[in-house]
């Protein structure tokens, strides 16, 4: 009972004192369970009915397992041919397009104690993209924005529509208010042709609208939803914007490349969506603060940029699911990274940067900060990472989940492989 109200640090040092309590702590079931989640950067979940040494033994393995990057098993999944659309977010989930069927398909886990099956729910006919989050389950479906011709007084426009359903039945969420089945939203694009990044945070959801065709009239366009209630709570129209998450409950990220004395700066914006408002303003309207990033050189411009932070702030297990462990909170990694151009070449870097270092600068602010800028030197010197990308293939860069990030190496020199960092 003593080691079960321990951290690891605790544990640890308690081996260092004699040979009886370290002896006492290696033949600890309790011990060694606490000290292996803190290690994975997990924690134990207290739905579960399995007893301590049930979770030990499988979660060694996993361990073992993640930090060799080699598979438990291995499961084939046929796709359809021609272009598809698909997610893989616990479940792995596919279809052709334009279909009307999505094919889901849940991969068992003998370390999460999960069985394997397989469904299928119909899909909007006109479905551009989709998102899910199973721990609310939660799927997103965004439909091809179209043209709403002039009627009477109201000038012709383009209209996207959401849905919000559940991945286990395809019928409408429960959760949301019955009065709000579908959310409409007008785009001040003038075409119909987009890209989406969907993203799913707790009562939120965000999406970046980005156009295919004529991008000098097309601003991209952020919005963010409260998906039960049906209201939108910000919308951002800005040329600069290039990407977006989500930091905390209340705290969101926008990766620009602003363009200064002709000169192409990448900045974070982090934005306050506590206080909802329905005004399309511009990025820089206004904002809680922005982080800058180092110069690069002159001959080096910066041209994109990409937001990666896996799962959520507001992350949970379903609760239905019972598992024995699930990834902690607090070890968030964000990865920011830049892409760039040098002499006609392009290539990207990479900055890794725990999300507990990005909020407590964020946090220290005075209350109502408004517009403050934090240089580099301020808040980028100490706890992050900041690398040139290594060779990786341009139609999948990496994947964060938690504080770790493994990346597909395709260097001219090898054969390919794929690298785990972990940042903890």
């Amino acid at each position: 009972k003593t080691f079960s109200n321990l951290d690891r640090k605790s544990l640890l040092k308690c081996r260092l004192v004699c040979k009886f309590l370290r002896s006492a702590v290696d033949g600890s079931t309790v011990a060694q369970y606490a000290i292996e989640l803190a290690v994975a950067g997990m924690e134990d979940c207290a739905r579960s009915q399995l007893a301590t040494p049930s979770k030990l033994a499988p979660l060694k393995e996993r361990n073992a397992y993640c930090d060799e990057l080699k598979w438990g098993a291995t499961r084939d999944l046929s796709l359809p041919r021609g272009d598809i659309i698909w997610e893989l977010c616990g479940v792995f989930a596919q279809s052709g397009l334009p279909g009307a069927t999505l094919r889901l398909h849940r991969f068992s886990s003998q370390y999460y104690n999960i069985q394997a099956s397989s469904w299928r729910i119909p899909l909007i006919r006109n479905t551009r993209d989709f998102a899910m989050d199973l721990a609310q389950d939660l799927l997103v479906l965004v439909e091809k924005p179209i043209l709403i011709p002039a009627h009477n007084n109201t000038k012709s426009h383009i209209q996207v529509r959401i849905h919000l359903r559940s991945v286990s039945t395809g019928y409408v969420h429960p959760h949301v208010i019955d009065k709000i089945q579908i959310i409409y939203h007008d785009l001040g694009l003038q075409c119909t042709s987009t890209d989406l990044s969907i993203q799913i945070s707790g009562d939120f959801i965000g999406i970046l609208f980005v156009s295919q065709e004529n991008k000098l009239k097309n601003t991209p366009e952020l919005a963010i939803w409260n998906w039960k209630l049906g209201i939108l709570i910000l919308t951002r129209s800005s040329h600069d914007i290039s990407t977006f998450a989500f930091l905390t409950s209340h705290l969101l990220l926008i990766g620009a490349v602003m363009n200064k004395d002709e000169v192409a700066e990448p900045r974070i914006f982090v934005l306050d969506i506590s206080k909802p408002s329905t005004f399309k303003a511009t990025l820089t309207a206004d904002f809680v603060c922005v982080l800058g990033f180092p110069s690069f050189d002159l001959v080096v411009s910066p041209v994109a940029m990409l937001i990666r932070s896996d799962p959520s702030p507001e992350w949970k297990p379903n609760p239905e699911a019972c598992v024995p462990f699930s990834m902690a909170h607090g070890q968030r990694l964000v990865l920011i990274t830049t892409l760039v151009e040098e002499r006609k070449k392009k290539f990207s870097y990479d900055l890794f940067a725990p999300a507990n270092i990005l909020i407590s600068y964020v946090m220290a602010l005075p209350p109502q900060t408004s517009r403050r800028i934090i240089n580099w030197d301020t808040w980028g010197l100490t706890g992050t990472c900041f690398l040139k990308s290594p060779p990786h293939s341009h139609v999948w860069t990496g994947y964060v989940f938690r504080s770790k990030f493994v990346s597909l190496l395709t260097s001219p020199k090898a054969t390919g492989g794929s690298t785990c960092s972990g940042f903890g």
